[in-house]
């Protein structure tokens, strides 16, 4: 008899065999693993991200389908205009660090920028606390800035970044085009996103 922590562990997370001929069954948001011929492979579904990301190898033949990795957004392409609006508050802060997010609404299924309350901040770093959210708005890009730093994902990020999120970092904002890194955080793994293209050269900034 299955224990019920591992029957409530399974339900939140199943293993599925992908089907060698037929189709996956629809997904509700959640996650699940899946086992595939190539790898398995990692599916999420939340209110604005459906991705599989491949977690491992399967070491043997097993009879089933392949799975290919995908990452889909509902607001499509991060704007621009809105990272743009963090860099412009980022430099403001120089020579302290900032924090804020792109909130994303299932209703209107589009994003804002808000910034998040510094609670302690300076050059080094910074501690924040995230303001009240509407019902339906989640925080889908979680982003920070370095300073005059080079952009990177330090030791504090690795540890502070769970959860489901697009994390991005700008760094050396005192120059004309600042450094920037992004990548995509489910749970404890992360995968690395391309920086956004042109994202000064095309809006003027430059």
């Amino acid at each position: 008899m299955i224990d019920a922590r591992d029957a409530a562990l399974q339900t939140s997370c199943p293993a599925l065999a992908v089907p060698r001929f037929g189709l996956l069954p629809d997904m509700v948001p959640g996650q699940r693993v899946l086992v595939a011929a190539n790898g398995l492979f990692l599916q999420v579904r939340t209110t604005w991200l459906d991705c599989v990301v491949r977690i491992g190898d399967v070491g043997v033949a097993l009879p089933y389908g392949a799975s290919e990795p995908g990452i889909r957004f509902a607001f499509g392409k991060v704007s621009n205009r809105l990272l743009l609006e963090f860099v412009r508050w980022a430099r403001d802060a120089l020579p302290d660090e900032v924090a804020g997010g792109l909130v994303y609404s299932a209703s209107s299924g589009t994003l804002r920028m808000v910034r998040f309350e510094a609670l302690s901040q300076s050059p080094d770093g910074i501690e924040y606390r995230i303001p009240v959210l509407q019902g339906d708005e989640v925080v889908a890009v979680d982003l920070h800035s370095h300073g005059h730093s080079a952009a990177y994902f330090s030791a504090t990020d690795d540890a502070d970044d769970n959860g489901i999120k697009i994390a991005g970092v700008f760094g050396n904002l005192d120059l004309t085009e600042p450094t920037c890194q992004f990548r995509l955080v489910v749970g404890r793994a992360r995968f690395d996103l391309p920086s956004p293209a042109n994202l000064f050269t095309d809006a003027g900034e430059k």
